[in-house]
């Protein structure tokens, strides 16, 4: 019993270890950022593919109500909700996530922390991807990697950070939409 959970450890992590260096060298062959195209993830990369899932789960939170909450709870330099950003511009949470731009941040300063599973600026439409970091949370913990479609989201309406915290952030989305 003891050695069946030992190769089955083995086989996880070996598994592991080939999908993210599968997904990194599909990914640092592309010359400067390269959209994702999300749109037919069948035929795609493996980082198209978990992004794709990633948003599809991010739109599911959003179908509950006490999730989309989380556009009131946040403030833009403005002093607009994140809410009013969207009814400004006439979309949905979910409608939003169809109008942000995913592309590979793989070797980009801003992906360089493993702490950085994606990135963007507040107010813009791209959110760069960091490969792989973002492959392996969608791998290891899907709903989580959904929650960072969120958190990221946010940020594209216009949210900033410090304060609050990319902690805070996720945690609020968290306590909203579930992990």
């Amino acid at each position: 019993m003891e050695r069946d959970e030992k190769d089955r450890s083995r086989r996880l992590a070996t598994s592991l270890a080939l999908f993210t260096i599968l997904g990194a060298a599909e990914l640092s062959a592309a010359s400067g950022p390269a959209r994702l195209a999300l749109d037919r993830p069948e035929t795609g990369s493996a980082l198209e593919r978990a992004v794709s899932q990633a948003v599809r789960q991010a739109a599911d939170k959003l179908d509950n109500s006490s999730c989309r909450e989380i556009f009131s709870d946040f403030r833009d330099s403005s002093g607009r909700t994140m809410r009013e950003n969207l009814e400004k511009l006439g979309k949905s949470p979910q409608g939003y996530l169809d109008h942000i731009l995913f592309y590979n941040g793989y070797g980009y300063s801003r992906c360089d922390p493993r702490s950085t599973f994606a990135s963007t600026s507040p107010g813009s439409q791209v959110v760069y991807i960091c490969a792989p970091q973002f492959l392996e949370k969608q791998h290891r913990e899907p709903g989580q990697a959904a929650v960072l479609i969120i958190h990221e989201e946010l940020h594209s309406l216009g949210l900033g950070e410090d304060p609050p915290s990319s902690k805070e952030i996720t945690a609020r989305v968290i306590a909203r939409c579930g992990q």
